[in-house]
């Protein structure tokens, strides 16, 4: 568009080069060219001006939109710090409320009727092998496991252990205080420091830890086959650990091998037991199986992993409900069933 200021003057070469003279012509024209000029005057005017309010516009969007940005930075901010705030004094309410409650039960000496589901839900977690007395290795695998309810408790579940730990007291009846023995991943039980207790020169193989302490025991914090414990012994106890050899389930121990369990006696017939020493081992029991956690022994499996040994006693104890073990038999039977556990003792073989 031309600028308006510029046509007065292209305005009237015009006329004069079209009318020629004539001044009433002349005057006409001139004030229609006026007229002209300043309604295109008006017009750029109002261009500009609807320019400059865009610009200011954009510029005030941009602002607003820089802004809102900063707002919603600094309103997520103070959300987050309220929210752990709100967390904190959540934990710190119901820390105070549960020691209350904790503090009140004890001075009412509280009967169970008075357990809520929370609070049962606690103890069942607190106590388990997930809770964190195992963090600390101070979960114990018990025989008998009780399950707490709201307003009442009851014997969950009986393992096989219930049958296992007096098996091995009865073996060693035979052996006086002060005989050297060795317990072999006894880091959940509380056998070989009750060993330890009744006078017997204890060794406990356990990668994880030990959490008891006594004059007549000793831990050994390394897998078997490192070698770490040298010495031939009384007696030798696999108290259901013979089946996870090799399985991985347990850290600290070997590379997982199947044929782990095999090694492991052959390792202690040859290195670590006295030629009249005595073996006992107790395993689960049924139809051949090998599973994350453990093997359970058939009779071919557990003839192969007896090879070189000479077999003194055999127990078959059955699971016959979740809470009850029966013994049913003092030999090993055809055809296993499921649910059962094998205990033994044996010698070296002499051949």
């Amino acid at each position: 568009m031309p600028d308006p200021r510029e046509i007065p003057r292209r305005a009237k070469a015009v006329v004069k080069s079209t009318v020629g003279v004539h001044p009433d012509l002349f005057d006409l024209i001139h004030a229609i060219k006026n007229e002209i000029v300043g309604r295109l005057e008006l017009l750029q005017g109002d261009l500009d001006s609807t320019a400059t309010s865009l610009s200011e516009e954009v510029a005030i969007a941009g602002m607003a939109a820089h802004s809102a940005e900063a707002l919603a930075r600094a309103n997520q901010a103070e959300m987050r710090a309220a929210r752990d705030e709100l967390a904190f004094a959540r934990a710190s309410i119901e820390d105070l409320l549960g020691r209350n409650t904790l503090s009140r039960m004890r001075k009412e000496r509280a009967q169970i009727d008075q357990f809520d589901e929370q609070l049962a839900f606690f103890l069942n977690y607190a106590h388990s092998h997930e809770g964190p007395l195992a963090a600390r290795n101070l979960w114990l695998n018990n025989p008998v496991v009780v399950e707490w309810q709201e307003r009442n408790a009851r014997v969950g579940a009986v393992n096989e252990r219930i049958v296992e730990v007096p098996f091995v007291m009865q073996s060693l009846g035979a052996l006086a205080p002060g005989a050297n023995i060795l317990d072999i991943g006894g880091g959940e039980s509380t056998l070989g420091f009750s060993l330890a207790s009744l006078g017997y020169l204890t060794t406990v193989v356990e990668p994880q830890g030990y959490p008891f302490t006594h004059p007549n025991l000793r831990v050994s914090l390394q897998a078997l086959e490192s070698g770490d414990v040298d010495e031939r012994f009384d007696a030798v106890i696999l108290l259901s650990t013979i089946e996870h050899f090799g399985i991985g389930h347990y850290a600290g121990g070997p590379e997982p091998t199947m044929d782990a369990d095999l090694e492991a006696l052959r390792l202690i017939r040859t290195r670590l037991i006295k030629d009249e020493g005595i073996l006992i081992l107790t395993t689960p029991y049924g139809p051949a199986e090998v599973n994350d956690v453990e093997r359970i022994y058939d009779n071919e499996r557990l003839h192969r992993l007896l090879a070189g040994w000479d077999i003194d006693v055999v127990r078959v104890a059955q699971r016959t409900n979740s809470t009850s073990w029966t013994l049913i038999s003092d030999h090993l039977v055809d055809e296993p069933a499921s649910g059962s556990v094998v205990m033994v003792t044996a010698r070296p073989s002499s051949t």
